[in-house]
């Protein structure tokens, strides 16, 4: 914690949140979290910032809305964040991160149990919000907006690891169970699904799976994280007719090249799907890969792929 000092102006918490845009909580959590920024105070106890610190929560506000994550960088010099944000403006433009739609009351009710990790009765809300709904419905009307909220939360830093975990596990649990009743009609389409290695939030491929296997194609489901080499020999393996990858977090250049050899050896003679975030810089680096950025879109895909046979 940073002392008060005379030589330079130091501003009180709401200006800050004026300046940056920036929830108090999220600046709160921030500092609290990864170290971001490490604020002043009076005598009182009450949080003052330098011109630097305003400066270093805009460079991570621009970096996270890029999918950034904060973990790696909210410690790194203010000139070295500075110099991230240049290089990201270079990419050029992307969308920006999108409110979560509004939960219903009783999905208030479950992140307030996940909140207080009340594992019992999160799981029961679950279960109660689920019961009776065919599976797209589960997908679109409660799991896709709780991972929304969660995902929301996390980059604004007001959701900790182990409530993130928690929601993860049991939304995992769920829809690992669905996936295993939907019976695939025989010679089926096969699609593959996984995630590059470093991209370990499997909840795009496991709702992608269970998409394609209530549209009536065969599944196999590989879960997170498989080297491109396991990639690759699994699809030879399993003659898979597509694969299918998720991918979220930014990805080191080492780890980009990787998915573009995969990509480079398997088009065009298997189809590669690629669910990603609209700006996501693997997009201009895979253009023989198709990618998708909605469940929307992977149905309209799916459709358009059943229509063919």
């Amino acid at each position: 914690m940073a002392e008060l000092a005379d030589d330079q102006p130091l501003f009180p918490l709401r200006l800050v949140v004026s300046r940056t845009g920036l929830k108090p909580e999220t600046i709160r959590a921030w500092e609290r979290r990864y170290g971001a920024v490490h604020p002043a105070r009076t005598p009182g106890g009450t949080r003052r910032f330098s011109e630097e610190d305003v400066a270093r929560l805009l460079h991570l506000k621009a970096l996270r809305d890029r999918g950034r994550d904060l973990i790696q960088i909210a410690k790194l010099p203010t000139e070295r964040l500075a110099a991230l944000v240049e290089a990201e403006r270079e990419q050029g433009p992307i969308q920006p991160m999108q409110a979560p739609p509004p939960l219903t009351p009783e999905q208030k009710r479950y992140m307030s149990a996940i909140e207080s990790l009340d594992a019992r009765e999160a799981l029961a809300l679950l279960k109660s919000m689920t019961e009776g709904l065919g599976n797209v419905e589960l997908l679109l009307r409660v799991a896709i907006p709780l991972m929304w909220q969660v995902g929301h939360r996390w980059a604004e830093g007001t959701l900790g690891v182990a409530q993130e975990h928690l929601v993860s596990a049991q939304l995992r649990q769920l829809l690992l169970g669905r996936l295993d009743q939907i019976e695939s009609p025989e010679g089926a389409p096969k699609l593959l699904f996984t995630t590059p290695a470093g991209q370990p939030h499997e909840f795009g491929i496991l709702a992608g799976s269970i998409a394609a296997k209530e549209a009536g194609f065969d599944v196999l489901y590989l879960g997170p994280e498989l080297p491109a080499e396991e990639i690759i020999w699994a699809v030879a393996q399993s003659n898979a007719d597509v694969l299918v990858l998720s991918v979220i977090r930014r990805m080191s250049e080492e780890e980009m090249v990787q998915v573009e050899r995969l990509v480079e050896t398997l088009a065009p003679r298997v189809p590669i799907w690629i669910g990603c975030p609209p700006g996501h810089p693997l997009k201009s680096r895979t253009e023989r890969a198709s990618h998708i950025s909605s469940i929307q879109e992977f149905q309209a895909v799916v459709a358009e792929l059943l229509d063919a046979d």
